[in-house]
């Protein structure tokens, strides 16, 4: 059903003739400014001052923005006619003009003046005259709308006088007097008005009364004006003293004609040394054939600025002209239009496209709804191309199609038009490297490339294979003969002045991300700046919510503006990246105007999002260990966002964790953060410890003991050290990992920790027994069960035995590693520790399988299975299967083993520490070795 809105008397909206709430009087008023100025950009200052005019409120913008979001709900159901618009430095309220009765009122008035029959212009005029319900904006009180009031209220009376005019032509002064006395009244002095009257009472046979009515005109002017009638008046005056005979009501105007033109014939020239896209031609030249068609054929076309999509549709539009016989018309939408330039609006380009099908200029109707339907009329029976370029949404295209199934359109769009019912939809994705490299070839000259068909590659990989930067450097490479392709390679790869190597004439990588900047808006270009703080080429949203100091509703729905103006992409809800060239503009942007203040706001805000999601990983994942490493609760998120169970955890630390150690190390060169960074490392190393990420542990590490020991926090020191020693002996750095323990043992003593020498004792027992020294561990972990004892920590009590079973299991003494593996157990029961009792009932299983009681054993390891799995401790997972394999080919279960040592081969392959030929090397053994990495993580 229709949308339709009300100024021309108190604010209203409607969907059919139901009545739309929008709200109390200012956010009326906010619809009201932005009505009046549909299909425009209005500015937030303007926004602020004509709603609350001298006396805006102290947060007006954010008072503004939820009144802007409550009147998108509230137009919701109108999803397709209406919808207010983020545009850059304002909003814009996109809908259909004939919506809009002030609008309306106007259009209605412009086709009234222009028609050239009066019957048809005096009806017109009663028309928009009959949409006034009142004065308009009634109750609506600020500077600015008692102006507009004013003004509109002006056009009213205009429309009014011209209408009287017309009718006078059309012989109706009868009818008029009534009217004309009664304005007479409350415009006594307006001589347009009284000559009107004067007219009226003369062509009615009362001379006598126009003449006294000029007198006092004539008295009124001049008592209180002081100055006598107008030439006009005067004149009139002297008529009907004569009975002048061209008083008598002249014969109305009569319409005109005009002629056809011919078909026409639009399309630009194919773009030259055009180059691939031969699936993408292909898919488009089948969907743009007419034959058996049963609708019109459409054909959108998307991708992000540079791409070739401009090129693409009139490469293909050319390979399909000669289907379309009665013409082909090509228009720039300027969807994506330059500073100062707004997109054409659908009436716009009828205005241009009916008088070309014989359409008089002053016949084109005024609303774009039958303007719409006059131009499927003209199309019928025809066939023709239309080539749709740079479309902004599909409410601008969808008025602009043709109704007949023998016309066919093309649409470019940067953003995908998903609305567009019927549409054979081709997303353009940049050229292939060999695509990129042929078309650079062919603009720069092949003979050049192939002296260095490395740098060549280099080239269309720092242009991202844009067909657009591809062009830009080779029209560089053209101009500079002396140039070698290694030269403009080596320039391109300086990130700080790649942008300017990107542009040369009017072609600017600069210019069209610049474009794209501007559909974002105002909130669009602060938050495109802020992701360059961190340098961020991925990120999350919560990360984007913390850094830009917004909510996650208010965040996502930027973060989605930025999607639909392809400066970031989507990969899956919640999850942004962006490409190298962007990264560089939004350092750019950043640099120009991202203040040191808010820089420094944003750093402070990145590490409260680590610290907090980190430590509610690790809580929801290991919680003993997070508290045994000393973390503190974690802290509020900057957003507000919450991890609410194990999975979400998961989820969150498989995305940070290679993210992670780069924005700290980024981070750790501020003194003021850099306690807090390497309290991050710490609250991070649980969580990242149950999902296997070892390597980005000792990166995060790294950074964690190099902030710990700038900002001389001896503790977080020794603690850093520590997780970085335990990462190091997890990837067989043995040396490395020695070293950490030392120095981490060594400040536990200088500081008197006794439980974190314990801790200590206990890591150098593991490396010990990494490096097969089983004497060595066995003292190491015998203290530091003393030590625990001593501290009275139950927790570390019990892994220091299960690392103690683990010793005696590898020096065959099997009673004692299962009594070790059983007190172990019983303590983590007890504690409530599931992730470390799956594992040391698992290696309870191995100690009873090695003592030769198989059939205990494996279920024993059905008991490990259920508790890691339901922890998602894959590696963990891994080790019980291949135990439980093994215990069945003790038992003489081939088969069934065989299945087990697969699974547990496809966990390792899956965590990347394996490849497919390395697996079925492996499996390929009578009785498979356990690889390295099982053996690693035993």
């Amino acid at each position: 059903m229709a949308v339709e809105f009300g100024l021309l008397g108190s604010i209203e909206a409607c969907i059919g003739v139901e009545p739309i709430d929008v709200g109390h009087m200012r956010q009326r008023s906010v619809l009201a400014v932005l009505l009046v100025d549909a299909n425009r950009m209005v500015s937030v200052d303007q926004l602020v001052d004509r709603v609350w005019g001298e006396h805006p409120p102290q947060r007006a913008q954010a008072t503004l923005y939820s009144y802007i979001s409550r009147l998108r709900q509230a137009l919701a159901p109108g999803t397709g006619e209406v919808g207010i618009d983020r545009r850059s430095g304002g909003y814009s309220l996109v809908v259909e003009s004939s919506a809009v009765d002030l609008h309306c009122f106007r259009a209605l008035l412009a086709r009234a003046r222009r028609a050239e029959d009066d019957c048809r212009g005096a009806a017109l005029f009663e028309q928009a005259l009959g949409l006034w319900r009142g004065n308009a904006f009634s109750a609506l009180d600020t500077p600015w709308f008692n102006a507009m009031r004013e003004s509109l209220h002006r056009e009213r009376l205009t429309a009014e006088l011209d209408l009287g005019d017309v009718q006078l032509r059309l012989g109706r002064h009868a009818g008029l007097l009534v009217g004309l006395s009664t304005r007479v009244e409350a415009y006594p002095l307006d001589e347009r008005l009284a000559g009107q009257l004067m007219l009226a009472l003369y062509r009615s046979g009362r001379a006598a009364d126009a003449l006294a009515h000029y007198q006092s005109v004539r008295r009124r002017l001049a008592e209180e004006l002081g100055t006598d009638p107008g030439p006009e008046l005067r004149q009139l005056h002297q008529q009907i003293l004569t009975a002048d005979p061209a008083l008598v009501t002249p014969a109305p105007r009569s319409v005109t004609t005009a002629e056809p033109v011919r078909a026409p014939r639009q399309l630009p020239a194919p773009p030259p040394m055009f180059t691939g896209r031969d699936a993408e031609t292909d898919v488009l030249c089948k969907a743009l054939n007419p034959d058996g068609a049963r609708h019109v054929r459409v054909a959108a076309v998307d991708g992000v600025a540079g791409v070739g999509k401009s090129a693409l549709a009139i490469h293909v539009s050319h390979r399909v002209a000669e289907r379309y016989p009665d013409g082909q018309l090509y228009i720039n939408l300027q969807g994506a239009a330059a500073a100062g330039a707004v997109p054409l609006t659908p009436h716009e380009v009828l205005v241009r496209w009916l008088p070309q099908f014989g359409v008089p200029g002053s016949e084109v109707p005024v609303e774009t709804g039958a303007a719409s339907a006059r131009w499927r009329s003209l199309l019928a029976g025809r066939r023709l191309l239309l080539v749709l370029d740079d479309a902004c949404s599909a409410e601008q295209v969808r008025p602009l199609l043709p109704a007949e199934h023998g016309c066919a359109v093309v649409v470019t769009s940067r953003s995908v038009l998903s609305t567009l019912d019927g549409a054979e939809f081709v997303h353009l994705e940049p050229p292939s490297e060999p695509e990129a490299v042929a078309l650079l070839g062919r603009l720069a000259g092949e003979e050049r490339l192939a002296c260095d068909p490395a740098a060549a590659r280099a080239v269309v990989g720092y242009c991202e294979r844009l067909p657009l930067l591809v062009r830009i450097v080779a029209a560089r490479l053209a101009s500079r003969p002396g140039w070698s392709v290694r030269a403009i390679a080596d320039r391109l790869a300086q990130e700080h002045q790649r942008l300017n190597e990107l542009q040369v004439g009017e072609l600017s990588v600069r210019a069209s991300l610049a474009v794209s900047l501007r559909e974002a808006g105002d909130e669009g270009t602060r938050v495109f700046a802020l992701l360059a703080v961190v340098d961020a080429t991925e990120i999350d949203l919560p990360l984007a919510a913390s850094l830009a100091g917004l909510s996650s509703t208010d965040a996502e729905e930027v973060l989605e503006q930025l999607v639909d103006a392809r400066l970031v992409d989507s990969p899956e809800p919640g999850y942004y990246r962006m490409h190298d060239v962007v990264r560089l503009y939004a350092r750019e942007q950043a640099s120009l105007h991202v203040a040191a203040t808010e820089r420094e706001a944003v750093r402070r805000r990145v590490v409260d999002h680590y610290l907090s999601l980190a430590g509610q990983a690790s809580r929801l994942l290991d919680p003993e260990e997070w508290a045994a490493v000393g973390a503190a609760s974690p802290i509020v998120h900057p957003a507000g966002f919450t991890l609410a169970d194990r999975p979400t955890a998961c989820a969150w630390i498989d995305f940070a964790a290679p993210h992670l150690p780069v924005f700290m190390a980024g981070l750790a060169n501020h003194p003021e953060l850099a306690a807090d960074i390497a309290r991050c490392a710490l609250d991070a190393y649980p969580a990242l410890v149950i999902r296997d990420r070892w390597s980005e542990l000792i990166r995060l590490s790294t950074v964690g003991v190099q902030a710990a020991r700038s900002s001389v926090q001896p503790v977080l020191e020794a603690r850093a050290r520590n997780v970085l020693g335990l990462a190091y002996g997890q990837t067989g750095q043995f040396a490395e990992s020695l070293a950490e323990f030392g120095h981490a043992l060594g400040l536990w003593e200088e500081l008197g920790e006794r439980q974190q020498m314990a801790r200590a004792s206990n890591n150098l027992g593991v490396l010990a027994r990494l490096r097969d020294d089983l004497p060595e561990a066995v003292r190491c972990h015998e203290r530091s069960i003393l030590l625990f004892q001593e501290a009275g920590d139950s927790n570390g009590q019990a892994r220091a035995l299960t690392n103690l079973g683990v010793v005696h299991q590898r020096l065959g003494d099997h009673d004692r590693a299962i009594t070790a593996h059983a007190r172990a157990a019983e303590a983590f029961r007890a504690l409530g520790d599931q992730y470390r009792l799956g594992l040391v009932l698992g290696d309870l299983a191995e100690a009873v399988r090695l003592a030769g009681r198989l059939r205990e054993s494996l279920g024993r390891y059905q008991d490990s299975l259920r508790i890691i799995r339901e922890v998602g401790n894959r590696s963990g997972e891994a080790q019980q299967l291949w135990g439980l394999a093994q215990a069945l080919y003790d038992l003489g279960e081939s088969d069934a083993a065989r299945t087990h040592w697969h699974a547990a081969l496809a966990i390792i392959r899956d965590c990347g520490d394996l490849t497919d030929d390395e697996v079925q090397r492996i499996l390929a053994q009578p009785i498979p070795e356990p690889p390295a990495a099982l053996r690693r993580h035993h």
